[in-house]
């Protein structure tokens, strides 16, 4: 396939906002620049180059850009040798423990369920390059900055100002795009608006963001977009959308049913949707939204359901704005039973973003208070997995939340030993209890020694620590110790609540 294919690269932090970003004064990023804003760069560098004045009948502008001749796709980040990645599977599956490993088996559930898997969940990442068994996952980096508005930039008052946070790309991200046409001569005439170009992509121009260039822009007569693995074990056939798909039915309604527009019935699927949007630079308008099949969408078919189509699929795509590199599809990309994940390395693209001090304390506030939300979260679901069997009396459990909060408070969890070691009669009532098959006694005091129950329950599940702009939330001893104390609280209070319930002793 006739391809013109460029690098991106980021020299400021990039704001392609997408919809559904959260609250109403926050605007997030896509993790990747989308086909349609390639295509509106071209379109002003064209007009402006050949000062077009009736668009209607220059039948040049017409092909280039609007009949569907010619396919402007994602910029999707390079892998570390510079190649373009693809959006992910979401047939994937790991252990849920191993959500965040760089070294975990994969295990695609379009080829096969594996049921010895535990609480299977997708793996983190969200674009991936696959050689043979091995694997990469990741993501963009990003920029997280908060603004403050005011119809008077040089005064900040309260009650007058608003406070808004941007989520970007960060600078230095480097992306792979490619632009496709049937005719080689079409990709010619667009290389000009290409080569060596410096300029503006996405939102908030004025507030230093968007600005990227484009490099390495060549001329590949027999591009594809991937290469097919081997041929399923199975008679089936796998088909994993490379973009979002909008898609409409026979009567002209949007539809995420893609059997009733392939006229197929899939034997397994994996699928999400998201609200596709826009906004029109020249009419200064939102565009009309839309609900589409999610980029990495996996459907299993099984051969002898599939058509002739197919074939087409392949060069074409499915679905609407397909000139906008919407549609994309591929057929048997990814076919292994299991896959083993490796590290993505990651260059010294990113540069670090110089903050005064005040933005700097800033930033620490910020990306501390998103570390505790992440750790709330993570409280919840670690004390959701523990119980305690046969109980204390609640008036036992309610001395020893005393306890415990008095260890969180003084910074000495020996406080809490102490306590149960100085039990006299009500001992044996922590010996009779059980948790995970343990006497509630012996947990208790284990637990309580160094970081135990943090390392247990709370850290396999945290993940990477959030950052803003170079400032990385700090994990530190107290925040373990808090968050150790909470978890124990918490459990204590829950079985509490439940004896209350049951018409327990107090």
């Amino acid at each position: 396939m006739n391809a013109l294919t460029f690098q991106i690269r980021a020299l400021q932090p990039l704001l392609v906002t997408q919809l559904g970003a959260g609250e109403e004064n926050s605007s997030k990023t896509f993790d990747f620049i989308p086909g349609s804003v390639l295509r509106g760069v071209v379109i002003n560098r064209y007009l402006r180059e050949h000062r077009v004045t009736d668009v209607a009948q220059d039948s040049t502008y017409r092909r280039l850009f609007f009949e569907g001749a010619v396919r402007y796709l994602n910029a999707y980040p390079v892998n570390r040798s510079g190649q373009r990645t693809l959006p992910k599977p979401l047939s994937w599956r790991v252990s849920k423990d191993d959500k965040d490993n760089d070294y975990a088996d994969i295990y695609d559930f379009a080829i096969e369920l594996d049921k010895d898997i535990d609480n299977p969940v997708s793996p983190s990442g969200v674009f991936c390059w696959q050689e043979g068994r091995q694997v990469e996952l990741g993501r963009p980096g990003c920029y997280v900055n908060v603004h403050n508005a005011n119809e008077d930039r040089n005064v900040k008052r309260k009650g007058e100002s608003t406070v808004y946070r941007y989520e970007a790309i960060a600078a230095g991200e480097l992306f792979g795009a490619a632009i496709l046409a049937e005719d080689q001569s079409d990709l010619q005439a667009l290389r000009p608006f290409l080569d060596r170009a410096e300029l503006n992509l996405g939102g908030s121009r004025s507030a230093e963001y968007g600005r990227v260039r484009f490099e390495q822009v060549r001329l590949d007569p027999d591009w594809h977009e991937y290469e097919p693995d081997d041929e399923p074990d199975e008679d089936v056939v796998i088909l994993t959308l490379f973009s979002d798909a909008i898609l409409r039915d026979a009567n002209g309604h949007l539809t995420t049913n893609l059997d009733a527009v392939l006229g197929w019935k899939h034997w397994r699927a994996y699928q999400e949707t998201r609200v596709i949007g826009g906004f029109n630079r020249k009419w200064g308008l939102p565009l009309v939204q839309a609900t589409a099949l999610q980029a990495g969408s996996v459907f299993v078919y099984q051969a002898d359901q599939v058509d002739e189509q197919i074939s087409r699929l392949k060069d074409e795509g499915i679905g609407e704005r397909r000139a906008e590199g919407f549609g994309r599809v591929g057929i048997n990309w990814h076919t292994q039973t299991r896959l083993q994940r490796r590290p993505a390395v990651r260059d010294s693209r990113i540069k670090p973003v110089s903050l005064s001090n005040e933005s700097r304390q800033l930033a620490e506030r910020m990306a501390g208070r998103r570390l505790r939300a992440m750790l709330d979260q993570k409280l919840i679901e670690g004390v959701s997995q523990l119980s305690i069997v046969n109980p204390p009396h609640n008036a036992q459990l309610s001395r020893l939340r005393l306890t415990v909060r008095r260890a969180w408070r003084e910074r000495n969890p020996d406080l809490i030993a102490n306590h149960l070691n100085d039990l006299k009669a009500a001992k044996e009532q922590f010996e009779q209890a059980r948790i995970g098959g343990e006497r509630l006694l012996s947990w208790l005091i284990k637990e309580i020694q160094g970081d135990h129950l943090w390392r247990t329950y709370l850290q396999p599940r945290l993940g990477p620590l959030p950052s803003i702009a170079d400032v990385t939330a700090q994990l530190t001893e107290d925040l373990k110790l808090e968050y150790s104390m909470r978890l124990l609280d918490a459990l204590l209070k829950k079985t509490a609540r439940q004896a209350r319930l049951e018409g327990g002793a107090e």
